[in-house]
Formats: C-alpha cells, structure tokens, sequence
C-alpha cells in the first residue's frame, strides 16, 4: 500500500475536480434509497386511500429521481474519467521521460517488450483503479453502510436476517478467490513474458526467415497461447461457480426475508409497502458487500503493476551531469583516455588499464578480434558507460565535468545498424539538428551522396520511410546515417563498423561519402575490413581489452603481432576468393 499515497499525489493539483466527484459521489450514492421510500408509500399509502394526486406525484418524483440519478452519473462519469485520464497522461509522460534519461546499462537487462508492458498496460490497469475500483469501492462502502441504517430503522429483526445472508457471500468468495487470484497473477505475468518475446522475435524476423524457423516459432508461440487459454478457462469456470453460487445464496437468503417479512405482515407488524422497499433494500446490499472485499482483489493487482511502474522510475541513471558540470559549446577534438578500465559486470573487466591521447583532427582506426572491446572504447567517448578506473578527456576536460548534452551534441555516431525512423526522409537527416535548415539538409545529403535519389522520389525529401513509405537498401540506409551525421556538423566522429555490410560497389560510394565526412574532426573508426582503415593516422590494435599495439599500417605489417596476422588472414581468404573466382570462370 505503500505506493497509494504516491499515486493519489498526482490528483493534488486538480483538488477541485476531486471535490467535485466526492460531491458527485455523495448524491448519486443516496439516491437508490430513495426509490424503495417510495414503492412502500405507494404501497401502503397512496393506492389504500384512492389518491390520484399522491400516485401523480410519485410518478413524478421517479421521474425526476432518475433524471437527476443520469445527469450527476454523467458528470460524475466525466470528472472520474477525467482524472483517470490525468493521471494516466502524467504517468506516461513521466515514465517515457524518465525513460530517455536512463543509461543504455538499463536497457542491455531488460526485454523492450516488458518495458512497454509497464509503460502501456501497467499503467491503463492504474487508470482503471482509480476512474473504477476505487470510486465504486467508495460508492459500496457509503451504500453499504446507508442502505444497513435504513434497513435497521425498518424492521431490526428483519434486518439481522438480511444481513445473515453476507457471511455466506463472503465465504463463498473467499473460497473460490484463492484459487482465482492466483491464476490472474499468473496470467499478467505470462501476458507481459509472451509481449516480450514477441516484440524480440517480430525484431529478428529477418534472422528467423534466414533459418526457415517460422514454424518452430509460430509452434511455440501458439504453445504459449494455449496455455494461456488453458489458464483463462480455469479461471473463467471458477468465476462461474462463483456468479451460480452467490446467485443460490441470494435467492435462499431474498426468500428468507419474503417468508419472515410475510410472517410479520400477519402478525400486523410490517407493512406490505414496507416488505417491498426492505426487499428491494437488500438486493442492493449482497453485491455492493461482496465488492468491498472483492476490492482487496483489485487493490493487489493494482499494487503489483505501481510496483513495476515506479520501480521504473526509482531507477536512477548511471550517467548524469555532475554537480557543477560545465556547458562546451565548441570542443576541438582532442580525446585522451588515462588508464581507463571498464566492465558491463562488477569484477568483470572488458577494458583493462586504457592509455590512449588522440589530437584534433586525427583519424584513428580500431581494430582487433572480435570481443576485444572495441565498440566499448568508442561507446565510452560517447559517455553511455561510466569508466569502473580512470577517467577520459575531451578538449583537456574530464568529461564528468562537461554537461552530456554538450558531449553528445558534438559527437556524431554511425553504426553498422542503421536504425531510422517512420518519418519523412527530412525528418530523419534533420533528427540531431532539429533547427536545420531546407538548405542544410539538402547540402548534407549531397555530402551523403543520397541528394540526386531521394529528388528521384515523387515526393522528395517530403518522402516517408517505412510501413507507409519507401523502403531503403542498406547502403542507403547508411548514407541516410552519414547525412545525419554531417548535418550536425560533428567535432567528433565514430564510424562502429559502418562499411561491414555492404558490397564492393555500395562500400566504395559510402566510403567516399565518410571520407568527406571525416574531414578535419578527430575520427574513430572501427572495421573488419582493413583495406578500409589503411590510410588512417594510426592504428590501435585491441585484444581481449587492452591496448596491445599502436602504429600506421605499414609499421604494424611490418611488425609480428595481432595486426600483421589480421592482416595476412585477411589476404589470404581474399587470394583464395579470387582463386575460386577464376576457377568458376
């Protein structure tokens, strides 16, 4: 319950809207008392006397009873949904931004369809707490206790009898619910591990059909499916055992009242009027009774999704500004890394005892076998990681020092992954520079080589990509990441293996494409393919985490180690490729 407070704090700006819903609340909850009044006036007095005026008038205080019953449900409605809806908007907005804010380390543990499990249906199943369960829980209580006073003022003993029949109800709930309630849990887990595993394979698609696996996963995701409606049945039979035997309860208990309240009607000690407003009471008490403990029900699952949702926010990022950090606006490029060691696991090293200065300007090339770390190294330029030792430099800045959003504004990244959005073509080489300019986006796909395509297209740069748009080739893609690298003007430029998953031909226009880039910014580029980083100023050769050799090219060939074996592996595998070429022709 710890986390109520918390969530009722985010209706304190709107107290006004959530007086009026009490006040909403109080009048729609007296008013079904009123209806039985009325039956056992008319009963008793109105119809014995002959009174047409009386039967007039009742006839019209019903009428006006449910009249004013609609219009305080509705705005009652309104407001109470309104407020769901507010905090529901507050809480997405909140989470979504904190969600930015959190370092990449929160995202390599967690499945991206969990964290949309929390941000979509953990917090619509708040939004129906608090706009249903809890009002209707208020509403129960007030109708419970009112309806019980009424019913006492009535006819005590006849009262005790209705009221005989609750720990019946109450039994009977409590007897199903513990084999319901378990299997509800188990279906929002298994709800949130089968969303998860669905966005992972829909992401992958591409890898499932490269192995005609489409069977096996469509196989086991119906596996998951049907377990899930086995455990949906099971607790669809249990909540109708539960609905018939409260039904034989109310009956039996609805036929008790009728058979003691006719027998006080001939002993002249209740009125006929009065039995059928005092019946008509006690239909209106078993359900609102059964609800208040069913909320109990409502308030831990309630409990469980404003646990994940604000252990979500709770979660603190790893990498902030520091207090004092200062605004670069214009950095030089001068990158120095002081025995720098870092791990994604305490004790677990993946960098050991960096040692690297790098000038403005610079282009240096990083290579090594795979797993020796060297998207890491580039990764901790860019600040997503935090060094477990040492520390890095920019411009002779320590970069905990430096605000990140100067860091990452001046520092432009291109993968071998190029991931763009479903937006327009502009949209998207103008992601990192919203201000720019038509003029500068166009000028920065023509440095892409992507300007004479994309005017191709009937609608040009106005033109979408993706489900409703254009579908690019992977060079393009690339060239896309190379316009959008270029247009925010970059002091520093990490290429992560950008030319790996391209052809021969495609490579060689991209490769033009980031040597223009490249240009007079200190470069970091990370490749396979060492024909591509040989004119680079120097080579820093990594293996299992360390620096284990610096140098041009043609000193590192020269030299035994890592590079000349890369190298000569290299060479080899093309002269057998060209071998099998010639044979072929």
């Amino acid at each position: 319950m710890g986390h109520f407070p918390r969530l009722l704090g985010y209706l304190k700006p709107y107290k006004k809207r959530v007086m009026l819903a009490v006040t909403l609340l109080l009048c729609i909850t007296f008013t079904p008392i009123v209806l039985p009044k009325l039956i056992a006036y008319t009963v008793d007095t109105a119809l014995p006397r002959r009174d047409v005026h009386a039967l007039t008038a009742v006839f019209l205080a019903i009428i006006g009873l449910y009249a004013f019953r609609g219009v305080v449900s509705f705005w009652l409605n309104f407001t109470i949904g309104w407020l769901g809806q507010r905090v529901v908007f507050d809480l997405r907005f909140q989470s979504y931004r904190h969600l930015n804010r959190l370092s990449l380390a929160y995202y390599d543990s967690r499945q991206t369809g969990k964290i949309m499990a929390r941000l979509m249906g953990d917090i619509d199943f708040i939004q129906q707490m608090i706009s249903g369960g809890f009002v209707t829980f208020l509403a129960d209580m007030l109708s419970v206790a009112a309806i019980l006073a009424v019913l006492f003022s009535m006819q005590w003993r006849l009262a005790l009898v209705a009221v005989a029949g609750i720990p019946f109800y109450v039994i009977n709930f409590k007897l199903f619910i513990r084999h319901i309630r378990p299997l509800s849990m188990e279906l929002r887990e298994r709800w949130d591990a089968m969303l998860g595993v669905l966005q992972e394979k829909l992401a992958g698609i591409a890898v499932v059909k490269a192995f005609a696996r489409e069977e096996y996963e469509v196989e086991r995701f119906v596996h998951t499916v049907r377990e899930n409606f086995d455990i949906g049945m099971k607790q669809m039979r249990l909540n109708r055992k539960l609905g018939a035997n409260a039904q034989i309860i109310r009956a039996a208990f609805t036929g008790i009242v009728l058979w003691y309240g006719g027998a006080l009607i001939l002993r002249r000690q209740m009125q006929i009027g009065d039995l059928l407003a005092f019946n008509a009471l006690v239909n209106q008490l078993y359900d609102p009774a059964v609800r208040i403990v069913d909320f109990n029900v409502t308030v831990q699952w309630t409990i469980a999704a404003m646990d994940r949702v604000f252990e979500t926010l709770d979660t603190l990022p790893e990498i902030v500004d520091d207090s004092g950090a200062i605004p670069v606006r214009q950095m030089n490029g001068r990158v120095e890394f002081e025995h720098v060691t870092f791990g994604y696991e305490k004790g677990q090293p993946v960098l050991h005892d960096i040692n690297l200065k790098v000038e403005p300007g610079e282009v240096i090339a990083i290579v090594g076998p795979s797993g020796a770390g060297k998207t890491t190294l580039v990764n901790l330029i860019a600040r997503f990681y935090e060094p477990a030792q040492g520390r890095i430099l920019i411009d002779e800045y320590e970069l905990k020092k430096v605000r990140l959003e100067s860091i990452r504004r001046q520092i432009s990244i291109v993968s071998q992954e190029s991931l763009l959005f479903s937006v327009t073509l502009r949209e998207n080489i103008r992601y990192g520079f919203h201000d720019a300019s038509d003029l500068q986006v166009l000028q920065a796909a023509k440095h892409a080589d992507m300007h004479d395509f994309i005017m191709s297209l009937p609608y040009g740069y106005d033109t979408k990509i993706g489900e409703e748009g254009i579908k690019l080739s992977v060079g393009q893609k690339q060239r896309m990441s190379i316009a959008r690298a270029a247009i925010t003007d970059p002091r520093i430029l990490i290429l992560d293996d950008a030319t790996s998953a391209l052809d021969s031909k495609t490579e060689a226009n991209v490769q033009a494409a980031l040597e223009y880039l490249m240009r007079g910014r200190t470069s970091f580029v990370i490749a396979h393919r060492l024909s591509t980083i040989m004119n680079a100023d120097r080579i820093v050769v990594l293996d299992q985490g360390r620096i284990v050799e610096i140098g041009t090219h043609e000193e590192l060939v020269a030299a035994p180690g890592v590079y000349q074996t890369l190298y000569n592996e290299q060479f080899r595998s093309a002269q057998e490729q060209q071998g099998i070429q010639a044979l072929l022709a």
